[in-house]
């Protein structure tokens, strides 16, 4: 099945880092690194990366990946591509996203994932923005009444995430 059904549906999040701006570009942008942030260093098993293949060193506009990782209710399998990759302030990658959902039937969505990085006092400001762009289905979850209750969700887990981001970029920039 094929995302081909406009959603427009967006979360974003955002936290603080002592590193550089820079320092925090050249983590996201080493697309391995978001197996340590997003996987290892995840708070909960049920929403996590579990693997990614990717190409060594910084990634570039162009730079296509595949990834898998936990959901509630099941396993994603993604695809992503690079689309936007200016040092050190944005970096955008575009997913089109599989969920094996292991109750209900499969769920396909377009995601946009962008990082906005800008000087904060000594360090950074990490915002995180997804966009759930188009979907094969809405599921529950998306449903009008509940899709408020589920960004809360979603903005709590994506902050963590995203603390872990500035810790490692903070280990990076302190050489640990």
């Amino acid at each position: 099945m094929a995302a081909d059904r406009p959603l427009g549906y967006r979360t974003q999040t955002s936290v603080t880092s002592a590193a550089s701006p820079q320092v925090v570009y050249d983590t996201i942008a080493d697309l391995r690194n978001h197996l340590d942030w997003s996987g290892e260093r995840a708070s909960s098993e049920t929403f996590k990366l579990l693997s990614i293949e990717a190409p060594e060193g910084p990634a570039a506009v162009g730079t296509a990946f595949t990834s898998s990782g936990s959901a509630d209710n099941g396993t994603f399998h993604d695809r992503s591509e690079v689309t936007m990759a200016t040092s050190p302030r944005t970096f955008v990658i575009e997913t089109d996203a599989h969920l094996d959902r292991t109750r209900g039937k499969p769920w396909d969505a377009h995601f946009s994932h962008r990082y906005d990085i800008a000087p904060e006092g000594e360090g950074s400001r990490i915002t995180y923005a997804e966009t759930i762009e188009r979907v094969n289905y809405v599921p529950y979850w998306l449903q009008p009444v509940v899709r408020s209750l589920f960004k809360v969700y979603v903005n709590r887990a994506d902050r963590k995430q995203l603390a872990n981001l500035a810790r490692l970029a903070e280990e990076r920039s302190s050489g640990g």
